[in-house]
């Protein structure tokens, strides 16, 4: 059969012949490169997963207890509260003698206050810290007086301050005057002011008498009724004497009047929803890891980690962790199964049942002693994965990268082989075509028809 080399260009006739030369071998080379992306794609979605996971462990670790109390207190505005996990259900009543103050002082008169070479202002609270107030640079303007604002911004940005001590200016009916608030209400946040190292005068007088405009006032209350009762002072107004709970006061307790109700249950509803929470966090992991490590069946192709142990063994850890008992407490015991499919169940009622009868076994299973429970052993196997700097999925990473980089050196070899017999095929292809061009030139002048 007779070829007409005029049907296609060279240059087709060169790149179908060059192609299909290398074309087992470039199959070969893209069903690698669809392998390694496939295991770079699964890779990405582990690593989320195991994040997503140990974000969940994380959440619920922060609340020290996944045990859930409900608090409240009145009568309304009273007071504020809130209860932990490790707290004790009941009603407790407290009368409110004193609430809590910071002191605050207004400077007498600085019109005549100027600041001399080596003055400092020593600021001094009653619980024992102090700091020192370098006057030398406070004369901001350089007009040889210190004002109100130059002295403010000087306590203010005093090394050792840190909000211990607030200065401000007050403007007031024409004039200005210096105002120290104590960062913190209390006794021991009283202020005093050491002036043995300020030698002129004007602001010496200036700040020898300042107005005391709030007292520095301990909270003082009475848990059981007043006098009666546990006496409790200290410098907030947030009290966190009784374990798990902290309620703040607002308002004074009145003589004769009911006192402040402090009332804490058991809050089964956030109790399980916190259980539940774990649950379907685990559930989800579980899930995702089943998904890219499942096997091939029916003629289908497995996933990408179908034939990979360590995702295998990533998936089983995981569960024995859960399965060990921490501090004599099994997921049985708190109403948590495992289905057929590998994923855990909640019974809210069997745990309720549960709390009631130990209710410390959430906390002795998910935190046990030295928080090392079913979340701290969960999350450290996680950063066997995650950790950033040699973890498995770091490890995996760079080698899938090597691999990448050798696929495509391997590509650009492909792409050279190809060039060189493109450019064989298509010097053979225009001789060939220029010589049957000369043929049909040839017969054409020997047709004497």
């Amino acid at each position: 059969m007779a070829i007409d080399f005029n049907a296609m260009p060279p240059s087709t006739w060169a790149d179908n012949l060059a192609k299909n030369s290398l074309g087992n071998l470039q199959n070969a080379l893209d069903s690698q490169n669809k392998a390694s992306k496939a295991r770079s794609d699964a890779l990405n979605q582990l690593q989320k997963a195991l994040q997503d996971y140990k974000s969940s462990l994380t959440t619920l670790s922060g609340k020290k207890s996944l045990m859930a109390m409900s608090a409240s207190a009145t009568p309304d505005g009273a007071a504020t509260v809130s209860a932990k996990g490790n707290a004790q259900a009941g009603n407790y009543s407290v009368f409110v003698e004193q609430l809590a103050s910071a002191q605050q002082l207004l400077m007498g008169d600085l019109a005549g206050a100027a600041a001399k070479a080596g003055d400092k202002l020593t600021i001094k609270l009653a619980g024992g810290d102090s700091f020192t107030v370098p006057l030398d640079g406070a004369d901001k303007d350089g007009d040889g007086k210190l004002t109100p604002g130059e002295l403010a911004l000087a306590i203010n940005r005093a090394d050792g301050n840190a909000g211990k001590v607030n200065a401000m200016v007050l403007n007031s009916n024409g004039s200005s005057q210096l105002v120290l608030s104590a960062g913190k209400s209390g006794e021991k946040n009283a202020i005093s002011l050491d002036l043995s190292q300020v030698a002129d005068a004007g602001l010496k007088a200036g700040l020898s008498a300042p107005k005391e405009l709030s007292k520095a006032q301990d909270a003082v209350a009475w848990l059981g009724g007043k006098t009666a009762g546990v006496r409790l002072q200290q410098g907030s107004n947030t009290f966190d004497n009784i374990e798990g709970v902290s309620f703040t006061v607002n308002k004074l307790s009145k003589d004769g009047d009911p006192p402040l109700q402090l009332a804490i249950s058991r809050s089964d509803s956030d109790t399980t929803a916190n259980v539940q929470s774990f649950v379907d966090a685990y559930n989800k992991i579980y899930k995702a890891i089943a998904d890219l490590s499942q096997p091939g069946s029916s003629g289908k192709p497995g996933a990408a980690f179908a034939d990979d142990s360590s995702v295998r063994a990533l998936k089983g850890q995981l569960n024995a962790i859960l399965r060990q008992s921490y501090d004599g407490i099994t997921l049985g015991q708190l109403g948590i199964s495992a289905s057929r499919d590998g994923t855990l169940t909640l019974d809210s009622k069997k745990l309720g049942d549960a709390l009631k009868a130990a209710p410390d076994a959430l906390d002795r299973y998910f935190n046990a002693t030295g928080q090392n429970g079913a979340l701290k052993q969960s999350s450290d196997y996680l950063d066997k994965w995650l950790n950033y700097s040699n973890g498995l999925i770091k490890q995996r990473r760079d080698s899938g990268d090597r691999e990448q980089k050798d696929l495509g050196r391997r590509q650009d070899a492909l792409q050279q082989q190809y060039q060189q017999l493109y450019q064989r095929y298509l010097a053979q292809f225009t001789q060939l075509q220029n010589m049957q061009d000369q043929m049909k030139q040839t017969l054409g002048m020997l047709n004497f028809n």
